[in-house]
């Protein structure tokens, strides 16, 4: 034996509160874990329900209220412990009541809100309001952040190290059952973007797979009445079960190139871009802002038009070019963590 001791994970002996909503937060708990932190979660809002989504984002004074007796019981019920961290991610139902309620039971805790949200969109309205409660509030767009810097941090997205498989094919491997994919939530001009990338891929002779999710058929209907671009859309493009993760994975692991379409008006990059990161794979996307980005390379990033969404053949043919594995490395989950925590 050498003597020296084992190296103390990272966030050994600290507590951390995440408040998030459910599905991206069991990874993220998982790797805090792993680093050593013992972790307690409380959901953002008092149910999944579309009522209570539909309510908690109009905020309505009276929902607030009931958002605010919701966060008083999770918080009375975890009074006696005390954390190093508060973290909260997107903050949209986290109402200014349950900010005061956290800094009384935790004082000694660092609070910190971390928005994968543009300040453009609905669900973010008043969010500036809340900055002042939290100790640090990171962004995730860097023309937010180019627009706050005296008040945000930036920091992109992550992927998730555990959902990369194992046998994943390297990035200019012969033997790809698919060359071209997408799967994503199905709203404004994105269906028909992709609809209209796909359709370029086949005729050229290239193997697509497209997985569009809607949450209900009502939603697909009432964008059948209202929105124009659905207008080539059918019922057949969409589906109503979300993929799980580790499928989602495995089907952009299976693809040599992914296609994604950010929401119109956002600059941040989506959780699918940095995904692609850390897969290793070619990608097509419609965000102009991924070229200030330190792991855009014109080989690898094919950057669309989002009104002419012209795809050229010729980026097929470009092999995927390797970046430094500091590059890889920087953009995972494990790393986010540590990064948010500061």
């Amino acid at each position: 034996m050498s003597g020296m001791a084992a190296k103390e994970p990272a966030l050994a002996g600290k507590r951390i509160l995440l408040i998030a909503l459910p599905g991206y937060p069991k990874g993220m708990i998982r790797q805090m874990q792993a680093l050593g932190a013992e972790v307690d979660y409380i959901n953002d809002k008092p149910n999944d329900g579309f009522l209570c989504k539909t309510l908690g984002r109009l905020q309505l004074s009276f929902y607030q209220k009931v958002i605010d007796r919701y966060y008083g019981e999770k918080i009375d019920a975890l009074r006696q412990n005390r954390y190093d961290y508060i973290l909260v991610i997107r903050g949209e139902y986290t109402t200014k009541g349950a900010l005061l309620r956290l800094q009384e039971a935790f004082p000694s805790a660092k609070r910190i809100l971390y928005m994968w949200d543009g300040l453009h969109k609905q669900n973010t309205r008043g969010i500036e309001e809340k900055w002042k409660y939290y100790d640090k509030v990171f962004t995730f767009d860097r023309i937010d952040y180019e627009a706050n810097r005296d008040q945000l941090h930036f920091l992109p997205l992550f992927y998730y190290e555990e959902y990369l498989p194992r046998d994943c094919r390297e990035p200019n491997a012969p033997d790809f059952p698919l060359d071209v994919s997408f799967i994503g939530t199905g709203h404004a001009d994105r269906v028909k973007i992709v609809k209209a990338v796909m359709a370029q891929c086949r005729e050229n002779g290239l193997k697509t797979f497209d997985y569009v999710f809607m949450p209900h058929p009502l939603v697909f209907w009432r964008n059948k009445l209202t929105n124009r671009d659905f207008k080539g859309v059918t019922a057949g493009d969409v589906h109503y079960k979300m993929l799980p993760f580790d499928k989602l994975y495995q089907t952009y692991a299976d693809s040599r190139c992914v296609v994604d379409v950010e929401n119109p008006g956002q600059h941040g990059l989506t959780m699918r871009t940095i995904e692609i990161v850390g897969l290793k794979r070619k990608f097509i996307t419609t965000n102009r802002d991924i070229v200030h980005y330190d792991f855009y390379h014109p080989d690898n990033i094919l950057v669309l038009d989002r009104e002419n969404p012209t795809v050229d053949m010729e980026f097929f043919k470009k092999p995927y070019v390797m970046l430094p594995p500091e590059i890889y490395e920087k953009y995972s989950l494990r790393s986010w963590i540590l990064a948010v925590l500061g």
